[in-house]
């Protein structure tokens, strides 16, 4: 398994246990069974006879070609990150939810955007 990958299941289980420790059972739940899902899908894709999509899904990209495929792929998640951020804000605003969430919705809008500048202005420099 990469270390991206590692790292991800890593961050899943620690959270899964922090929810469950702290009586968030769907949380909990939901973040142990993408942490397995995740885990057992990388190591998946690690096996000779994994095709294209299992290798693009689990972040463990073969050759240039699976790069340029999972680039194309994590761009369009990153667009569509983008929009639900601002849909995510509107209906903030518009239900009124308490002042924690108001903050996280603005946290997560704003390092998505900074991260999409700080990416591009990046890569154009690199070529």
């Amino acid at each position: 398994m990469s270390r991206v990958n590692t790292a991800l299941v890593a961050l899943c289980l620690i959270g899964a246990v922090l929810g469950f420790v702290l009586g968030e059972p769907v949380v909990g739940t939901s973040l142990l069974v993408g942490g397995l899902i995740g885990g057992g899908g990388a190591i998946a894709a690690r096996r000779g006879t994994s095709g294209d999509l299992e290798r693009l899904n689990a972040l463990e990209w073969a050759d240039e070609r699976d790069r340029t495929a999972g680039v194309k792929g994590l761009a369009v998640v990153g667009a569509v990150a983008l929009v639900l951020g601002i849909v995510q804000l509107a209906i903030v605003a518009i239900a009124g939810v308490e002042q924690t969430a108001r903050f996280m919705a603005v946290g997560m809008f704003l390092a998505l955007a900074a991260s999409w500048f700080f990416a591009n202005w990046y890569f154009v420099r690199r070529g």
